[in-house]
């Protein structure tokens, strides 16, 4: 069996800007670290699904590093919309010269293949795989067209039925989703942004999205008078998701920081 933890949205700004919207989201990632540590069977390794941080400064990304440090399995990383390429790069990947190239990659974990793609569309909040990616990434699948894949980026390719998130979402998912589809090798695509569970199921394939470590989002924002960003805070606890991959089949579950 492989099993990875998914952790998303974490938020992360330096002590002395805390708090985020009224919540302690290095507090948050401390926990849910610890949380994770204890899991057993421990994760061969973390999967963080972008907003590492949520004002895209250096100081927000070194404590990023060092809370991440802590864990116990490795991690890999994926940027959402609160990120920056190349304060990430220099930070986070000790990149002397850190280019502002899209961050997408593939590796293994057992009988499986991860392909972490990229939907970062700065000074944006909705997200975009361009063209030069989406090639990429059928070139990679086609490679190795038969090992089951879990796909993991930040913004989700579907609609979650919640309104005001769902205008938010990947601009042209369709041409995603083509890809996905014509691939039967594609088994799981794991997904932040929208701070709440979500699943849709699509022909071979689930999509999923996962709670935020940092802080969850309401589905329907509260009526005036309440203000933002209040209206769109859910008092919900931060959560993150397990997923075991055992032979082709999956299963998840949410664990919650009650």
């Amino acid at each position: 069996m492989t099993r990875l933890v998914q952790l998303s949205d974490l938020h992360i700004v330096a002590p002395d800007k805390q708090p985020v919207h009224g919540n302690d989201t290095i507090s948050h990632l401390e926990r849910t670290v610890a949380a994770v540590n204890r899991l057993d069977p421990a994760p061969g390794f973390v999967l963080v699904t972008g907003d590492l941080t949520n004002d895209e400064q250096p100081a927000s990304y070194t404590r990023v590093k060092s809370l991440l440090e802590k864990l116990h399995a490795p991690v890999h990383l994926a940027l959402g919309n609160h990120d920056e390429r190349k304060t990430f790069r220099s930070v986070v990947l000790d990149e002397a010269h850190p280019s502002a190239d899209r961050y997408c990659y593939t590796f293994r974990q057992g009988e499986w293949r991860f392909v972490v793609l990229d939907s970062l569309d700065e000074g944006k909040v909705t997200g975009h795989i361009d063209e030069d990616q989406l090639r990429w990434l059928a070139d990679t699948l086609d490679a190795d067209a038969s090992t089951p894949t879990v796909v993991c980026l930040h913004h989700p390719p579907v609609p979650i039925d919640v309104a005001w998130l769902d205008a938010l979402m990947l601009i042209e998912p369709e041409r995603l989703l083509s890809v996905f589809d014509a691939r039967p090798c594609v088994r799981l695509v794991l997904c932040g942004h929208v701070h709440q569970p979500s699943v849709t199921h699509r022909g071979t394939y689930a999509v999923f999205t996962s709670p935020a470590v940092s802080f969850q989002f309401r589905r329907e924002p509260l009526p005036p008078p309440a203000e933002k960003p209040n209206a769109i805070m859910s008092p919900d606890p931060p959560a993150f998701r397990v997923v075991d991959l055992v032979g082709d089949t999956w299963q998840t579950r949410l664990v919650s920081l009650l």
